[in-house]
């Protein structure tokens, strides 16, 4: 039986199945700071780039800043083609990082 505490692994890149542990471990274990870096160690985001907002809030998280959601959401909503995920990801970024510009 599953702990109902385990929260589901969600999948952020739907072109090439990509999840957010996988994105987040290969940012963290290989010190990646841009997307490109990201889709060439992992694929995510190789493919419609929908997920490219997502990846950036990633890599915000792991560097501990945080970019405007506005800034994020001007430089990538065009391409968010999965609606309903921004908000949740959103709400689980950590609101104690200072926003840096």
């Amino acid at each position: 039986m599953k702990d109902s505490a385990i929260e589901i692994d969600e999948t952020i890149c739907l072109c090439l199945q990509v999840s957010e542990s996988t994105i987040r471990s290969c940012i963290e274990s290989n010190n990646l700071t841009t997307i490109e870096e990201v889709t060439q160690a992992c694929e995510a985001g190789g493919g419609c780039h929908s997920c490219h907002i997502l990846i950036d809030l990633f890599i915000d998280e792991y560097l501990k800043k945080s970019t405007p959601i506005e800034t994020l959401v001007t430089a990538h909503a065009g391409k968010v083609k999965k609606r309903g995920i921004l908000g949740r990801f959103f709400k689980k970024f950590t609101a104690d990082v200072p926003v840096t510009k």
